[in-house]
C-alpha cells in the first residue's frame, strides 16, 4: 500500500476524531525497513497522566496503540504478575487488547479502514477504559505507580514495528 493511500485512509479516521472532539496531529513514522508511514497522534488523559496514542493504517486495517508501561526495570516476579494482569484485563475488556513489545506494555485496538463512526468511537474510547482499568488494578495489586507516556511516540527517524499481515 502506498504512503498516499495510507494517508488517505487515516484521513478518514481523522474525520471520526473530529466528530468526538479529539485533538490530533499527523506525523510520519519510520518502520523497520526504513520506510516512512503516516500516523495520527492524539493523547488520552487519565488520573492526571497522559498517554500518546498512535493511529496508523496497514492494508485494510487501522491500528490504534498506546504505550501504558515501560517494564524494563521490573523484576521477573513482578513482570510475571503484570503480564497476568494484562491477560485478565484482555478477558474482561471486550474491545481492548494488551500486548508486549520491547519491554513495554501497550493497549491496542484494530478496526477496518471503512469502519463507521459508532464502531470506531466504541473501539477508540475503549483505549481510555483499558488505561483506567490497568492503572486501577496495578495500583491495587502491585502498588506500582504508572508514569505518563506522552512524548514517547517515535518520529520518522525512529524504528517502529508495524504488524505484518499475511494475505491469502
Amino acid at each position: 500500500m502506498s504512503y498516499i493511500s495510507e494517508r488517505n485512509n487515516i484521513g478518514k479516521i481523522a474525520l471520526h476524531l473530529d466528530q468526538i472532539n479529539i485533538p490530533y496531529r499527523f506525523q510520519d513514522i519510520g518502520d523497520q525497513e526504513d520506510k516512512i508511514f503516516p500516523a495520527l497522534i492524539c493523547t488520552f488523559r487519565v488520573e492526571n497522566l497522559e498517554f500518546d496514542v498512535i493511529i496508523y493504517n496497514l492494508n485494510k486495517w487501522i491500528h490504534v496503540k498506546t504505550l501504558v508501561m515501560d517494564t524494563a526495570d521490573l523484576s521477573s516476579d513482578i513482570l510475571l504478575k503484570v503480564y497476568e494482569l494484562c491477560l485478565e484485563l484482555n478477558y474482561d475488556l471486550p474491545e481492548v487488547t494488551f500486548s508486549a513489545f520491547q519491554k513495554n506494555i501497550f493497549i491496542e485496538v484494530d478496526c477496518l479502514v471503512d469502519v463507521d463512526f459508532d464502531d470506531f468511537k466504541a473501539e477508540f474510547l475503549s483505549i481510555g477504559d483499558g488505561i483506567e482499568a490497568f492503572i486501577s488494578t496495578i495500583k491495587q495489586r502491585q502498588n506500582i505507580s504508572i508514569q505518563s507516556t506522552k512524548g514517547f511516540v517515535p518520529d520518522k527517524n525512529s524504528k517502529m514495528r508495524r504488524k505484518k499481515i499475511k494475505t491469502f
